[in-house]
């Protein structure tokens, strides 16, 4: 009876300190949210032992969490014209049901060293990204504004008045208006100040990579 309230408080514990992170930074999955999923594969798994015991399939039950916890991970999974967000939350929410399900089997070692795991590479991560922020890439960025050549001509020059390189620019025109698609060599922190100036223009009416 002592080892379910170990392991209840080991995946609330394990859980949550994920979860906190999660929810620190904002994320749709967050401290609840990850302590009710550690909790449930916990006894998932712990029902799946049990049914051992009573001469049924052990891995029935440990096997579904695998796929189920997959409705969970979509769910946060959003997207937002052609970028998509919430891919590492999901995978996430996966990782937390699979230390859950260690505590469950008695794998406490396992479940901790996981958990630790799983922080350093999300916190590295957002470190690293800081980094690569500063780096230059080639990218493109498409801006709708008037139709004039005048205003695209305005928009350009604006642009290498930051000091980036346009390697290619295409302009269509559609419902009344030019959708210009330029390919540069930029930093985060130059797309930042590119957007700033553009909107700030009444001729341009969106901006967006």
């Amino acid at each position: 009876m002592d080892e379910i309230f170990i392991k209840i408080f080991l995946a609330l514990v394990l859980g949550g300190v994920l979860g906190l992170e999660r929810q620190y930074h904002d994320k749709p999955a967050g401290f609840a949210t990850n302590c009710l999923i550690c909790l449930g594969a916990m006894l998932f798994t712990v029902l799946s032992e049990f049914m051992s015991t009573q001469g049924g399939d052990p891995g029935r039950i440990a096997a579904q969490i695998v796929t189920g916890v997959g409705f969970i991970g979509a769910g946060s999974i959003l997207r937002d014209g052609n970028k998509i967000s919430g891919l590492t939350t999901a995978a996430g929410v996966w990782l937390v049901a699979a230390i859950g399900m260690a505590v469950g089997f008695g794998q406490y070692f396992w479940a901790a060293l996981c958990a630790v795991g799983i922080l350093l590479v999300q916190l590295a991560v957002r470190k690293t990204l800081k980094m690569v922020e500063f780096v230059k890439h080639y990218d493109t960025f498409y801006v709708t504004c008037e139709p004039s050549w005048q205003v695209v001509q305005k928009i350009i020059h604006q642009i290498e008045t930051q000091h980036i390189t346009i390697l290619k620019s295409e302009v269509t025109k559609q419902d009344n208006r030019f959708h210009v698609s330029l390919v540069a060599t930029f930093t985060g922190h130059d797309f930042q100040n590119i957007t700033r100036e553009l909107l700030e223009m009444p001729e341009v009416h969106s901006l967006y990579k």
